[in-house]
């Protein structure tokens, strides 16, 4: 019994003593450090970004960062808040989320996921349409190629009854926004724009093929819109940059089986400025948001909304927007059937800024009052113009050679009811 009582002393001896020695395990805190907060990216170069982010407030013990370039960790660990990315590809989206490591590695989670574009390198106009990206495969198919796409507008401008091809291509995951108005959208930087004319060989079967003439080509540079023109081959097999204009002699048969020969007009770069620039501002003239709201040839779908579904619209929808007339619809009111053909083939030149001078006192934009547009003062000069083909003075002096006779009969009958 002595024994036992005294081997009892001993235990508590030793359980009293491991107490003093300040030895009473506990579970070792293992957790994470808190994860980043706010990552952002600036600096953007054709290859390299900068990220930068926040550590949080009570990231104690944080050794260093992690950095994930589409899921994958980057080699090494940042100690600071902040790290330039370096060999990416231009015209590139990245995607980026940085977490907190300790000195024993635990890992944070992720900080937002930040979605990065490298700057992509200024376009330029290069020898060759064939190197311009605009067609995939066979040139002369005028197949749009990958990231291209087609577009149309509702009211066309008229060039000696030369059919068109309008593409537009933007860079990759960017889009056209909303410009707080029914007139053009911004476009972003690197954005082309392209329209191909050409003529059917028999309008009455378009299957037999057809005479390619040149495709032009609008490229927004550094916020300015640069103007180009590349020439088809008589092979249509490549078309080739020029800046000087010429005049090509065009046979085709038209939808009644008539033989129609046109001295068509390729114009100079200068020929370009004319009709595209306002204030010495160079500009597209077609795509505005109010022509693109109809449901085009190519979709059952209004073109604001389809072009919206693809990421390539932002911030407008077409309920919003009015509507461009299209001059050829007969079930339209004359006035607007009217002022929708001069807003879309001479107001560009015909309005404060544009090319014609001043003294002219004539606004053909579709926004203008009637009664400042001066269409009825110059109503008899307007028809005389539109009716002449000689080169000095007949309306519009570019982009037509011969008399658009559905255009004058419809003007014709709008001048009558003035």
């Amino acid at each position: 019994m002595k024994k036992l009582v005294f081997l009892a002393l001993i235990g508590l001896m030793i359980t009293a003593c491991g107490k003093d020695d300040g030895y009473d395990p506990v579970e070792v805190d293992t957790q994470a450090p808190s994860k980043p907060l706010n990552l952002t990216a600036s600096e953007q170069t054709e290859t390299s970004l900068k990220l930068s982010w926040e550590a949080s407030t009570d990231n104690v013990g944080v050794t260093g960062y992690r950095i994930y370039q589409d899921g994958t960790a980057l080699v090494g660990l940042i100690t600071e808040t902040s790290a330039t990315i370096q060999n990416l590809t231009a015209g590139t989206a990245y995607s980026f989320y940085v977490t907190a490591l300790d000195a024993e590695e635990n890992e944070s989670g992720q900080s937002n996921t930040l979605e990065a574009f490298t700057i992509q390198q200024p376009l330029s106009f290069l020898p060759l349409l064939s190197q311009m990206g605009v067609f995939g495969g066979n040139l002369s198919d005028l197949d749009p190629a990958n990231g291209v796409q087609l577009y149309e507008i509702n009211s066309t401008l008229f060039t000696d009854y030369a059919h068109k091809q309008r593409l537009i291509r933007l860079p990759d995951g960017q889009s056209m926004r909303f410009n707080n108005s029914n007139l053009l959208p911004t476009f972003p930087d690197n954005t082309l724009i392209a329209k191909t004319f050409y003529y059917n060989l028999d309008e009455r079967d378009p299957s037999l093929g057809k005479k390619i003439i040149e495709t032009r080509i609008l490229l927004k540079v550094n916020g300015t819109w640069l103007v180009g023109d590349y020439i088809w081959n008589t092979a249509q097999t490549e078309a080739t940059y020029r800046e000087t204009g010429s005049t090509e002699a065009i046979s085709y048969i038209d939808g009644n089986g008539n033989a129609q020969n046109v001295d068509y007009q390729i114009p100079s770069k200068q020929d370009c400025f004319t009709c595209h620039n306002n204030n010495a501002t160079t500009f597209p003239i077609g795509p505005k948001l109010r022509n693109l709201n109809f449901i085009p040839s190519y979709t059952n779908q209004n073109q604001l909304d389809y072009l919206t579904g693809l990421g390539l619209l932002q911030g407008v929808t077409s309920g919003n927007i009015s509507v461009l007339p299209n001059w050829e619809d007969e079930t339209l009111l004359i006035d607007d059937r009217a002022r929708a053909y001069m807003d879309v083939n001479c107001a560009h030149c015909h309005q404060p800024g544009g090319s014609v001078p001043p003294g002219f006192f004539l606004d053909f934009r579709l926004e203008t009052a009637f009664g400042d547009t001066g269409i009825y003062a110059n109503r008899g000069e307007i028809i005389a113009r539109f009716q002449s083909t000689l080169p000095t003075y007949r309306m519009p002096q570019l982009g037509r050679t011969v008399i658009h006779g559905e255009a004058l009969q419809m003007l014709n009958e709008y001048i009558d009811s003035l």
